[in-house]
């Protein structure tokens, strides 16, 4: 298990992080997701086997999220 922390400015509430949680839930290979609002903090834990952090961050961004 892996696992990855990314800074997203654009998280402004849990509307937010419901739609990350899903985005990235249904990404084959993530094992759990966890958003922290308050600091803009996305932290993934997933299948290193199965995926990537960088498919992560596409997830996100395709979800309309900004990664830094």
């Amino acid at each position: 298990m892996s696992e990855a922390e990314f800074s997203v400015p654009t998280i402004d509430c849990e509307g937010c992080a419901r739609s990350i949680k899903a985005a990235l839930g249904r990404v084959e290979g993530t094992r759990a997701v966890e958003v922290d609002v308050a600091h803009k903090r996305v932290l993934v834990q997933y299948d290193a086997d199965r995926l990537t952090s960088g498919r992560l961050r596409d997830a996100l961004e395709t979800a309309g999220f900004v990664v830094e």
